[in-house]
């Protein structure tokens, strides 16, 4: 067992009350890899979800406010942490890391006021090292792309519809079918770019066939461009124009 695994069962351990956590599961790479651990340490683990199209009846969340993860994440953790109480789970824990804790991440003062506990963060856990651990462990959540909330392809101060959210998800998962397993494609008002990995810019056939079809999914949402982004994906493209992460 690897020294970092060993410290996360650790700290796993030592914040559960009476053996027991709840979990605010996503599916995404940190909470399952968060939910794995904290079974093999022999919890009694309640993984809990939450529907984020519940959210988008909070104003700031619509209207994609700089502040909106704050907003998103307060009402998400107070309806987790009160179902948790209410089934007998009084420790509530998140898949927050390392790597978040020096990113601008509104909604990490959420946590903090609903008393959710983030493990892999306490640990000092950075992404990569928690994907390790996903390998230790044959975990199929090890090396599954990062999805960030599709609010993240917009620019700040962009009121956001649940149709938009739909038009981009779909539109990315048409973009992964044509061969590739990560993606983002960003909105900016007519524009949509779409950001591949790096090492298949030069591969990805972005056929007219495609762009077409992609056509087809956006333009209700307002689009009539569509381009690659020749600068490929990264995380926190808004940012580079003082916007957001993601």
């Amino acid at each position: 067992m690897s020294e970092n695994l060993t410290k996360l069962i650790a700290t796993l351990t030592s914040v559960a009350q009476d053996g027991k956590l709840a979990i605010a599961y996503s599916g995404g790479v940190d909470s399952t890899i968060l939910k794995e651990v904290a079974l093999l340490a022999g919890l009694d683990v309640l993984p809990l979800t939450f529907d984020l199209d519940k959210s988008m009846e909070i104003e700031e969340v619509r209207n994609n406010d700089r502040e909106r993860c704050y907003y998103c994440k307060s009402l998400m953790m107070r309806s987790l942490k009160a179902e948790a109480i209410s089934r007998g789970y009084n420790v509530l824990c998140d898949g927050t890391n390392a790597d978040d804790l020096g990113e601008y991440r509104p909604g990490l003062r959420a946590l903090k006021e609903n008393g959710v506990i983030s493990p892999i963060a306490l640990t000092g856990l950075t992404k990569a090292e928690l994907r390790s651990i996903g390998r230790e462990l044959s975990l199929d959540a090890a090396d599954k792309p990062s999805s960030p909330c599709l609010l993240t392809r917009f620019p700040y101060d962009t009121p956001v519809s649940k149709e938009m959210l739909s038009a981009v998800a779909a539109a990315e998962d048409m973009v992964k079918s044509a061969g590739t397993d990560n993606c983002r494609v960003r909105i900016f008002g007519n524009l949509s770019l779409i950001e591949l990995p790096k090492d298949i810019l030069g591969s990805y056939n972005f056929s007219d066939s495609l762009k077409n079809d992609l056509l087809s999914i956006l333009s209700p949402i307002g689009v009539s461009n569509i381009e690659i982004d020749p600068k490929g994906l990264r995380s926190g493209r808004m940012d580079e124009q003082g916007e957001q992460n993601g």
